[in-house]
């Protein structure tokens, strides 16, 4: 007997339902769509393209059934985000015991489905529920009732009691519960992120990293590169992957971005600063195993910046002449009096609060010998305090820190004089977090670029102030009053120890 139309349409569709049931890519190039705010008509059947099935769909697929981490360093705009949703639904949709986390720099991104305007589809739940609307019926749990199924940060699946909840960063991101995989989106980007991730390892056997290369340094970079020494399955996703993307389309990405977005947002590129760098020496550094050295004089450097403030701990090693960076911290937004219990003398204040990350190093620190401190003429006059009626020098002299400068060398064509010629001859840098932040700061630090049509006939003088600047300005401070000729005996030291204070600035 011939079927008619309407049964071969029903045979098709219990077809792909069965094939949806039992593999997430036919799940999804079968029933779900995405959504392109550029090409018309914008709402497109998700058909994966086949780099998405194997290097997304299957990978993520393989990570949450072996229970392993998986990195995704991707290009813009590669429909990474949607595929890995999708894919966590499928598990969600027919999986028992699949509850996820969706995680993003801030609530909004997480979700913003709830507040009755914006673009909803900037979200992950707002991904989710564009996919969700668009699903038949009969691929719905049984019962599904959206209202009560789908509230803000969680989707409840009523049949086999599945959960997807989300979370914005913060330092105890994930604790309390427990996840078939956890889903760290833009992690390049978040804040807390070394304890957000820290905290994440008890909480999942699978942790998913989506992210494009990030401006700052951050845990996702140390993750990309493995220098924190964990394991982890990097996935490239550059743009050639795409069949969308071709010449034309480079081409026309290369002229509407600036040289630095287009090398870190199409081409991947973790170092953002390719043109314009202040120290471009930097690359002579050598980085590896070079820690404190007991029997050697020790020195600080500072810059007491309002919106930042860094100290980098020095020594010189006298079997090769080169200093060494033992150790550096960067805070933001914080009095000076926080700092304090990293030297010795000084007890942690309870009104302070530290991460597990500050603590350790704090506990190491503490336990080092005084040191001689080089720093900002400013300092003098800086409002870095949280007592009223005290100030900077006060403050610092109360916790035994002498910051001592030459004003007269401290102008930046001096001090970045000095710090080229320090960092030509090569320095050691001990392999620690905090001193990744310092490299990263000494790499990335750069001139402004003026447009190609610019009238300006000035030299350009002095680097952008942003992220870099308090670390750089520290080093140039430490590189400028050490002296040209980078010699200290240990009798100049001991004099630098019992300097007087009408000396210090």
């Amino acid at each position: 007997m011939e079927l008619t139309t309407r049964q071969l349409k029903i045979a098709e569709l219990e077809r792909r339902k069965r094939e949806a049931e039992n593999d997430p890519a036919a799940f999804i190039s079968n029933f779900c769509w995405t959504f392109n705010p550029i090409d018309k008509p914008h709402h497109f059947p998700f058909k994966l393209f086949p780099f998405q099935e194997e290097k997304i769909v299957r990978e993520v697929q393989r990570a949450i059934d072996e229970g392993y981490d998986i990195f995704f360093d991707k290009t813009r705009a590669m429909g990474a985000t949607y595929t890995i949703l999708d894919t966590f639904l499928w598990y969600w949709r027919y999986v028992p015991g699949s509850n996820f986390l969706l995680g993003s720099r801030k609530q909004d991104l997480v979700d913003n489905t709830r507040d009755g305007g914006g673009n909803k589809e900037e979200s992950l739940f707002g991904k989710i529920a564009y996919t969700i609307d668009r699903l038949p019926k009969f691929i719905l749990p049984k019962q599904w009732d959206n209202a009560k199924q789908f509230t803000f940060m969680s989707l409840i699946n009523p049949e086999n009691g599945n959960v997807i909840s989300g979370e914005s960063s913060n330092q105890n991101f994930s604790r309390g519960g427990r996840y078939k995989a956890i889903l760290l989106d833009e992690f390049a980007f978040w804040e807390n992120d070394s304890a957000a991730w820290g905290s994440t390892a008890d909480t999942t056997g699978c942790r998913v990293v989506l992210t494009t290369p990030g401006i700052r340094p951050s845990k996702a970079k140390r993750l990309r590169f493995g220098t924190d020494g964990e394991t982890i399955r990097v996935i490239e996703l550059p743009y050639h992957l795409d069949p969308r993307k071709d010449a034309r389309w480079l081409e026309r990405e290369k002229l509407r971005r600036s040289a630095d977005d287009f090398a870190r947002e199409i081409m991947m590129n973790w170092d953002t600063s390719v043109v314009g760098r202040v120290y471009p020496e930097i690359e002579h550094a050598k980085i590896g195993d070079f820690p404190y050295m007991p029997d050697q004089p020790l020195y600080c450097a500072w810059d007491f910046g309002l919106d930042g403030l860094p100290v980098e701990w020095w020594q010189k090693n006298p079997a090769n002449g080169l200093w060494r960076l033992i150790e550096s911290v960067m805070v933001e937004n914080k009095p000076i009096q926080y700092l304090f219990p990293f030297f010795p003398g000084n007890l942690i204040d309870s009104v302070f609060q530290y991460s597990p990350e500050m603590l350790d190093l704090q506990r190491k620190t503490v336990l080092w010998k005084k040191a001689v401190h080089f720093g900002d003429p400013d300092v003098a006059k800086r409002s870095l305090i949280s007592k009223e009626g005290s100030s900077t020098r006060r403050e610092l002299e109360s916790a035994g820190i002498y910051v001592q400068t030459k004003p007269a060398s401290n102008d930046f064509p001096t001090r970045r004089e000095k710090t080229k010629l320090m960092l030509q001859r090569g320095i050691e840098v001990n392999n620690t977090p905090g001193n990744d932040v310092w490299l990263e700061s000494m790499k990335q630090a750069r001139y402004p670029q003026r447009s190609e049509n610019s009238q300006a006939t000035s030299a350009i003088s002095l680097p952008i102030h942003d992220w870099t600047s308090h670390h750089r300005t520290a080093t140039e401070y430490f590189a400028v009053n050490i002296g040209a000729d980078d010699l200290r005996t240990n009798d100049d030291y001991a004099k630098y120890e019992n300097w007087d204070q009408d000396n210090y600035f």
